[in-house]
């Protein structure tokens, strides 16, 4: 095997290793978006119309994160997010896509009402819940998606040697190659 064909081998190991790590760093990710959010998807509101969602918390110590998008901006959308006990965390009037925050108090079912208060029909997308990685007043934190941000830099670097391997197989070629 020529230099270049060994290169293109480690640039495949790169790929593959870049793959594996940025795998087992976002499962566990996606496995808590799974178990601690949940989402309005595609939601028609008609004028005074309302979509909910409830859900189950169980730690206290984190935010709960509401991320709000309307198809009509111009229509006025209110949030409500009221506790198990019933009393209002927040409550919002808006019209342009928003990220807010609530503080919960209590273990129990949290609920996520969007109300359409203007006199035209808007479909919204709503995600309600702990997300990795975001802090007090949504402020992401980095070092959460670390191992992700690692392996897609792996797997560049591997794309990269797979390029510089393949440009070296052909020069080579090219050196052997009798001219007429």
């Amino acid at each position: 095997m020529k230099r270049g064909h060994y290169v293109v081998i480690g640039g495949v190991a790169l790929f593959v290793i870049g793959i594996a790590v940025t795998v087992i760093w976002a499962l566990p990710i996606a496995e808590q978006i799974r178990r601690e959010t949940v989402f309005l998807q595609r939601e028609q509101l008609d004028a005074g119309e309302s979509g909910a969602v409830s859900l189950d918390v169980t730690d206290t110590s984190k935010p709960l994160s509401i991320f709000v998008s309307s198809t009509n901006t111009t229509v006025p959308l209110t949030i409500l997010v009221t506790s198990p006990q019933g009393k209002t965390l927040l409550d919002s009037n808006f019209t342009e896509n928003t990220v807010m925050s609530a503080e919960p108090t209590v273990a129990g079912a949290y609920s996520l009402r969007v109300t359409n208060q203007g006199q035209s029909t808007t479909i919204i997308d709503a995600i309600f819940g702990r997300f990795p990685g975001i802090g007090e007043n949504n402020q992401v934190n980095f070092e959460t998606f670390g191992g992700v941000f690692e392996g897609v830099g792996i797997i560049i670097a591997g794309v990269m040697v797979i390029i510089a391997g393949i440009v070296v197989v052909i020069v080579d070629r090219k050196k052997r190659t009798p001219s007429l």
